[in-house]
């Protein structure tokens, strides 16, 4: 943690491991000279980072049609995809390069393990989110995603049940509904697969943001770990705000406030993190 002038940066801010060896694959095959790079969806959910990649001509499609030019390369992203949809991308005879993170991977490992043994797979997560979509490709069809207590409460009884998480839930959450499905079930394997560095954002999170007068979480309106990020910390400051950018930031919120703490998602790189903490910095030598 960096702390100048009553700021606050987290230590864990900036990319997780798996994005940034995501990021770091993608550009090292530009520097290589591939051309062009597709990858499958949005490497990661920053408009920042996907704009200047795209400068690059790393391209983002969400449908294989638009992968035109078979001399590509295709980049499967950190967040994983399901066994189906790998096979597909392999039958299309590109070259292919798979940046699916290590520790998504696991998970596949982990619900592919059990469900071979019939167990019922419970993920605990957004339904709609990628790396869920992949994990419930390793189900065996026999795969239920339960977003909240309220979901788990109402699931029927399990023979035998593997429980996991995305990588990115937060884990009080995953702990409490790992808890009730586990009265449900005759067999009940609980497989906490929140990854580290999620585990270390949130630690950090909580034991500072309590301590602020305001909270500032960086990161994509879209990325669904730091909405969580920041639905985290207004549980424990009043005053939270989640921007991309510092043009989203009002001054005067800024300068009304003492202690000040900042964070950021996953997907948000360094650079914008110190991009913000610096205009905050300046907004309140000017005041």
């Amino acid at each position: 943690m960096s702390k100048d002038n009553n700021i606050l940066i987290a230590k864990s801010a900036g990319f997780c491991p798996g994005v940034k060896r995501a990021i770091e694959c993608v550009l090292e095959l530009e520097k290589q000279g591939h051309s062009p790079i597709y990858t499958v969806g949005p490497l990661i959910h920053n408009k920042q980072v996907t704009d200047s990649l795209e400068a690059k001509g790393i391209k983002a499609i969400e449908n294989l049609k638009e992968a035109t030019d078979k001399n590509g390369v295709l980049v499967i992203r950190a967040h994983g995809i399901t066994p189906a949809f790998q096979k597909e991308i392999m039958d299309l005879g590109m070259k292919v390069i798979d940046a699916t993170c290590p520790l998504v991977k696991k998970v596949h490992n982990v619900i592919e393990e059990y469900a071979k043994k019939d167990y019922d797979t419970i993920i605990v997560g957004d339904s709609k989110h990628a790396e869920v979509i992949g994990l419930m490709g390793y189900t065996q069809n026999k795969g239920i995603v339960v977003g909240s207590i309220e979901e788990a409460q109402n699931l029927p009884p399990f023979e035998k049940v593997n429980v996991v998480s995305q990588t990115t839930q937060k884990e009080e959450t995953f702990l409490k509904i790992a808890d009730i499905i586990k009265q449900k079930a005759k067999i009940c394997n609980i497989s906490n697969t929140i990854c580290h560095p999620t585990k270390q954002r949130q630690t950090e999170t909580t034991k500072c943001a309590k301590d602020a007068d305001l909270v500032v979480v960086v990161g994509g309106h879209h990325s669904a770990n730091t909405a969580r990020l920041a639905k985290l910390c207004s549980d424990l400051c009043k005053n939270v705000i989640h921007v991309e950018t510092s043009a989203e930031i009002d001054p005067k919120i800024i300068t009304n406030s003492k202690k000040i703490f900042i964070t950021a998602g996953a997907s948000t790189p360094i650079w914008l993190v110190e991009e913000i903490a610096d205009y905050i910095k300046k907004l309140r030598e000017n005041k």
